[in-house]
C-alpha cells in the first residue's frame, strides 16, 4: 500500500467498494471547491437523523416495546456503521478533506486523550460522590458479585462506545464542530454545535418518550455539548470528547439504568448532581489542566488540505 494511501485511510473497512482516495483533489495547503457551509451541515445534521429515526423505527418492528440486549446491540451495530459512514462520506465528497483531519489522532496520543477525557468527568464525579456519601445524603448497594459487576460494566462500556459515543462525537464534535471552526470563531463554534446536538438528542427524545421529558433532555443536551465542544477544542483531539461522553454515559447507565447491573441508589437526583452536574462545572478547567498551551478562541481555524495526506 502506497503512502498516500495509507495516511488516507482510517478505517478501511468502512469505505465502499471502488472508492479510490487517489483521485481526490491533492494540492497541498490549497482549499478545495466545497458546498456552501450550510449544505454541508443540514446534509449530515439529517442525515444523522435519519439513522436513528430508523434504528428506532426498525427496533419497534422487530421487538415491539420490549428492549432486549439484542435489540441494544442491534442498535449499536446499527448507528456506529451507519454514522461511521455518513461522516466519512461527507467529509470527502462534501468537504473534500480527509477523515483524520477531525481531530482523529492517531496512536498512544489517541489512547492517552481517551483516557484524559474519561477523566475529566471521572475526577470531580468521584469527588463529588464521595461528598455526597461522606455527608449521608446517599447510599449505594450492589446487589452482584465482583466478575458479574466486572462483566456487566464491560459491557456497558462497549454498548456505549459503538451506540453513543464514539457515532455521537464523531456527528457532532468531528465532523460539524471542525467545519464550523473553519468558518467563524470558535467560542462560536462550541456554541453552534451545542444548539445543534441540543435540537438533534431533545427531538429524540421527544419522538420516543413525549414532550414531558422536553425541558429536562432541553438543559441536559445543551450543557452536555457546551462541556464536549470545550472539551474537544481544548485538547485539539475528538477522542477526548469520546472519553468524557463514554465516562458520563457508563457512570450514568450503570448506576441509573438497572439493566445490566443491579445497583441500588437511594437518592438519584443527589447522584446526578454529585456526578454530572459537579463533573460538568469542573471539566473545562480539568481539561485546561490536562491540555496546557495557548488556546485560540477567536479566530476561526482554516480547513486546508494537510500536506501529509498527497505529497508523493
Amino acid at each position: 500500500m502506497s503512502r498516500r494511501l495509507r495516511e488516507f485511510t482510517l478505517w478501511p473497512c468502512l469505505y465502499p467498494r471502488g472508492m479510490d482516495p487517489q483521485k481526490l483533489p491533492r494540492r497541498a495547503g490549497v482549499r478545495q471547491p466545497q458546498l456552501p457551509l450550510v449544505t454541508r451541515l443540514f446534509v449530515v445534521s439529517a442525515g444523522a437523523l435519519a439513522i436513528w429515526l430508523s434504528m428506532t423505527a426498525l427496533g419497534t418492528v422487530v421487538w415491539g416495546e420490549e428492549t432486549p440486549l439484542e435489540r441494544h446491540l442491534a442498535n449499536a451495530l446499527w448507528v456506529f456503521v451507519l454514522a461511521c459512514l455518513l461522516v466519512i462520506l461527507a467529509r470527502l465528497f462534501l468537504d473534500r478533506r480527509t477523515v483524520e483531519t477531525l481531530g482523529l489522532i492517531r496512536g498512544r496520543t489517541a489512547l492517552r486523550d481517551l483516557l484524559y477525557g474519561a477523566l475529566t468527568f471521572l475526577v470531580p464525579a468521584v469527588m463529588g460522590l464521595a461528598v455526597a456519601m461522606a455527608a449521608g445524603w446517599l447510599q449505594i448497594t450492589i446487589d452482584a458479585t465482583p466478575s458479574e459487576s466486572v462483566g456487566a460494566l464491560l459491557l456497558v462500556i462497549a454498548l456505549v462506545l459503538a451506540y453513543e459515543a464514539v457515532p455521537e462525537e464523531l456527528v457532532f464534535r468531528g465532523y460539524i464542530h471542525r467545519n464550523l471552526t473553519a468558518a467563524m470563531a470558535p467560542w462560536l463554534a462550541v456554541l453552534v454545535q451545542a444548539l445543534l446536538f441540543t435540537a438533534f438528542g431533545t427531538f429524540l427524545w421527544v419522538v420516543t418518550a413525549g414532550w414531558g421529558v422536553f425541558v429536562e433532555r432541553l438543559m441536559l443536551f445543551f450543557g452536555m455539548g457546551v462541556v464536549l465542544g470545550c472539551i474537544r477544542h481544548i485538547s485539539g483531539s475528538l477522542w477526548a470528547a469520546i472519553g468524557f461522553h463514554l465516562a458520563f454515559q457508563v457512570v450514568m447507565q450503570a448506576a441509573l439504568g438497572g439493566r445490566y447491573l443491579a445497583v441500588s441508589v437511594s437518592n438519584p437526583q443527589v447522584f446526578t448532581i454529585a456526578t454530572a452536574v459537579v463533573a460538568f462545572v469542573a471539566a473545562t478547567a480539568l481539561a485546561g489542566f490536562m491540555w496546557r498551551g495557548e488556546q485560540n478562541w477567536t479566530q476561526p481555524e482554516p480547513d486546508a488540505v494537510p500536506e501529509a495526506a498527497w505529497d508523493g
